[in-house]
């Protein structure tokens, strides 16, 4: 027993391991077609310039179980919309914006921004994200931010 640190603790409890199907959240797969759909509902409500009930429908419908370019068709979708709003408000109101916003759209919210960070068009406009991210953290704490690293379903 001279080699005690060695020993594979995890390998003894099979109950601790979880396989890729374990992961997977338990929701109905989406669509490319159903994504295009919301995309077209929220641009229409964008060219009518009603810029929150467009963000908060982008945010009511992540697509969790979906193939990639699905979800980065709905993340580009978050983005025009957080484009839209920023060239037609002041970023003084962003935060006025977070507030009408539910729970879960504040934590789908800082999904989309940490995704679109990670983006060719959002590191363009890495300021516009980085504005968002500041109003949103003041207005809901860091309870997103963690959730965010702790939630399963990714956008």
């Amino acid at each position: 027993m001279e080699d005690w640190r060695r020993i594979d603790i995890d390998a003894l409890e099979p109950e601790n391991h979880l396989s890729k199907e374990d992961l997977v959240p338990d929701l109905p797969a989406v669509s490319y077609q159903d994504i295009e759909a919301v995309s077209k509902q929220v641009k229409q409500q964008l060219s009518l310039g009603q810029f929150v009930p467009a963000l908060q429908l982008a945010l009511d419908n992540p697509p969790y179980v979906a193939d990639e370019p699905t979800k980065n068709l709905h993340a580009e979708t978050v983005f025009e919309v957080l484009v839209s709003i920023k060239n037609n408000k002041n970023v003084n109101e962003f935060s006025n914006i977070v507030k009408q916003l539910d729970l879960d759209q504040q934590d789908n919210l800082v999904k989309y921004l940490y995704k679109n960070m990670n983006t060719t068009y959002g590191a363009k406009q890495g300021g516009l994200l980085l504005n968002w991210f500041e109003k949103t953290v003041d207005v809901t704490g860091l309870g997103p931010v963690v959730r965010f690293f702790t939630d399963r379903r990714t956008v």
